[in-house]
């Protein structure tokens, strides 16, 4: 098997920005078709919460393969990233890959030295946080789970 080409473009927050991931994490769930159909959109924050950059790229299979390249693009000097990914929802209980495969999206963001605090599913229709799914006891005020340095 060969390695997929994978192409990351990204853009940088200024030193200025108030864009706050608490506050802004479900308007951008909402609006990420901006970047285009099939899209993985990971955002990339300081410890807590303010956006420090932002990189998109196609969605690959699984969507998880793609993570590691937007973390390496616009990753450096952040603790924390929320990934936003375009993929097809069904109604009802996750699916059973869920949970591995949110496993595995953390610890590609951990080789990065990066919390992922979530994997956030949009299609037309659904939208479904893997956190939120995997741990519905989880209360709003603790969904920023960054680890104390």
């Amino acid at each position: 098997m060969r390695d997929p080409q994978i192409t990351v473009d990204g853009y940088q927050v200024g030193d200025r920005s108030r864009l706050d991931m608490h506050d802004c994490v479900w308007s951008l769930a909402l609006d990420q078709r901006a970047f285009g159909p099939r899209r993985l959109i990971v955002c990339c924050t300081d410890r807590d919460g303010r956006v420090l950059g932002m990189a998109h790229t196609g969605r690959t299979d699984p969507p998880e393969l793609a993570l590691g390249p937007c973390l390496a693009h616009i990753g450096a000097g952040a603790s924390a990233a929320v990934a936003f990914c375009d993929e097809l929802l069904s109604v009802g209980p996750p699916p059973p890959d869920l949970g591995p495969r949110f496993a595995a999206a953390r610890a590609i963001a951990h080789h990065h030295g990066i919390h992922l605090v979530d994997w956030i599913a949009c299609d037309d229709r659904l939208l479904r946080s893997a956190r939120f799914a995997l741990q519905p006891d989880t209360e709003a005020e603790g969904w920023w789970d960054v680890p104390a340095t």
